[in-house]
């Protein structure tokens, strides 16, 4: 099994339906209905990481909840106060790897393919922020996807 890949993947709006979680009172915890296959098929063919903003606990608590926990390891969980200022250590942690950066803000990726220009940005094209994000000129991520069920042919494919 070759792991020169890396999936680091944000939680709200592209693993984690957060728009459930907010309409339950913050009680209610859902994963997108496609994830569970999609990380199973893609652990064969590369590491998976989260690379998410947020509070720690919060965040990790998601993970649990769901039952997702499992797919990533401790060492490529990265839960951050704020992507931007942790970029350069994260993705340097990384050099040895083919990234691919699945996320639903088409700034954060934006921002990380400036610093990053090897990174493979996938824009997943869902929730709040997706839906209200505006173009950035001279930035398209490297594929956009609606459902995370065409990850696992891209990270199979580059």
């Amino acid at each position: 099994m070759h792991k020169n890949k890396i999936v680091l993947f944000d939680i709200d709006y592209t693993l984690f339906d957060t728009d459930v979680f907010k309409k339950s009172g913050l009680s209610q915890h859902e994963i997108y209905e496609e994830v569970i296959k999609v990380l199973e098929s893609l652990k064969k063919v590369a590491l998976l990481g989260i690379f998410s903003e947020g509070e720690n606990e919060l965040q990790k608590q998601k993970l649990k909840e769901t039952n997702i926990e499992k797919y990533f390891e401790k060492d490529h969980t990265h839960i951050v106060l704020k992507k931007i200022d942790e970029f350069e250590r994260v993705l340097n942690s990384y050099t040895d790897k083919q990234v691919f950066f699945v996320d639903d803000k088409l700034d954060i990726l934006y921002d990380a393919k400036k610093l990053f220009p090897e990174v493979f940005t996938i824009w997943v094209k869902r929730g709040f922020y997706a839906q209200n994000q505006k173009e950035i000129p001279g930035f398209t991520p490297d594929t956009t996807v609606e459902n995370l069920s065409e990850v696992v042919g891209i990270v199979k494919e580059n």
